[in-house]
């Protein structure tokens, strides 16, 4: 366009036209100053949304060229159901792109990059649930992306339990836990973070005065129970147990149930309410919410190895903490085993830090296990964590008040 004005301006000029009628005395007169013009009022929202709107612009025009394709592609494949293409474009493509563009900064809004999916909402919410997660994960976020990082997740999930029947919407397994597990994971780390009042300034502080429900117990206890409800995943485990046909099973859960999406979240659900149970200090109830949930290798969701070992280190953990210490060892056995055998597989899974650092964990809590109740259930993983605590697994088998202070 700078250049079309360009070329009028430097265009020789007929010689025919009487320049006083095409361009008229305005300005010669001497009544120009005296004349009023009329200024254009622009209000203070629109001007905003004017300054947003640019704003957006330049940070669009900074986005890579190979980002705007991963995310019109990542688009295509959700508007698909495309489960391989999500797979690939979640678990690789989008931590490809972090480490080489993102890896210290955040990505682009979901505003910027509305444009690229048409601004298609339900896009745009799994969007923002990486975008969040990822400023969780790999930088500090301030209370503003606490608080809507809680808006997102509202959102996701008023569409999914709210709307007008199941949605039309399919996502990988992996990518359903991480919702459920993310999830949880801010609520703790926004309850800890809200627990340090000295910190705070004194905006922060009203803030919080006003935040009322956000990131409370009981909403994310609603959420969760509300997702085992709609899905009736435990009707769902029962009927498998008690070998029903597929027929009697799709009757019994209904509708949602039989709907992968809503069977997952609510079987991760369980894995969760476990979870926060665990963290609310309730042992007892937290062991009662998966008493349906068989603890073996053969269940369908070993697939996703992060819940898989999830669920063994809460089970483990509510064994430790009411005292019932051979049930908790076992528990660490088997699955301290498990990814053991598996631990070459876990280091293609970007998830492979995770994974080591629970089993790692585990590894102290056999040691506390085994110096309480003494066992010889298994010796690689008693050899293991002797290696790892050598010192405070002496101490803790000894006895006496040096194991306290170990």
């Amino acid at each position: 366009m700078a250049q079309q004005r360009m070329a009028l301006w430097e265009a020789d000029i007929d010689e025919d036209v009487d320049l006083q009628f095409a361009i008229g005395n305005y300005g010669q007169s001497g009544h120009f100053e005296d004349a009023h013009i009329q200024q254009p009022q622009i209000d203070e929202a629109t001007l905003l949304a004017m300054q947003q709107h640019m704003a957006q612009q330049a940070a669009f025009s900074q986005i890579p060229d190979v980002v705007k394709a991963f995310i019109v592609h990542f688009h295509q494949a959700v508007l698909d159901n495309n489960l391989a293409e999500i797979t690939v474009a979640y678990e690789s493509g989008w931590n490809k792109y972090t480490e080489k563009f993102y890896s210290r900064t955040e990505w682009p809004e979901a505003e910027v990059i509305a444009p690229l999916v048409n601004d298609d909402p339900v896009f745009l919410i799994l969007y923002r649930e990486l975008y969040y997660r990822h400023v969780y994960s790999r930088l500090q976020p301030n209370i503003d992306d606490r608080f809507h990082s809680y808006e997102n997740s509202c959102e996701l999930f008023n569409y999914l339990l709210n709307s007008e029947g199941p949605v039309a919407l399919e996502l990988p397994e992996q990518w359903l836990w991480d919702i459920i597990d993310e999830f949880i994971y801010q609520f703790q780390v926004f309850c800890t973070w809200r627990s340090k009042v000295k910190s705070k300034t004194e905006d922060e502080l009203m803030v919080l005065a006003e935040g009322g429900q956000v990131w409370s117990s009981y909403s994310v206890l609603n959420v969760l129970y509300s997702l085992i409800q709609k899905s009736r995943i435990n009707e769902y485990i029962l009927a498998q147990q008690e070998g029903k046909s597929p027929e009697q099973i799709a009757e019994i859960v209904g509708e949602y149930g039989q709907r992968p999406l809503y069977r997952n979240l609510g079987y991760f659900s369980l894995i969760g309410l476990l979870r926060v149970h665990v963290l609310l200090g309730d042992f007892t109830l937290a062991l009662k919410v998966i008493e349906n949930v068989e603890l073996n290798q053969k269940s369908p969701y070993t697939r996703v190895t992060a819940c898989h070992v999830a669920t063994y280190y809460y089970v483990g953990f509510c064994y430790l903490m009411l005292h019932r210490y051979p049930d908790a060892i076992r528990t660490f056995v088997n699955i301290l085993n498990f990814i053991m055998r598996m631990r070459q597989y876990h280091t293609r899974s970007y998830q492979y830090d995770q994974i080591s650092k629970t089993a790692d964990r585990m590894y102290a809590l056999f040691a506390i296990c085994n110096a309480l109740s003494p066992s010889r259930l298994d010796d690689n993983v008693a050899n293991t964590s002797k290696e790892r605590f050598g010192e405070q697994f002496a101490k803790m088998a000894r006895g006496g008040y040096v194991a306290r202070q170990s």
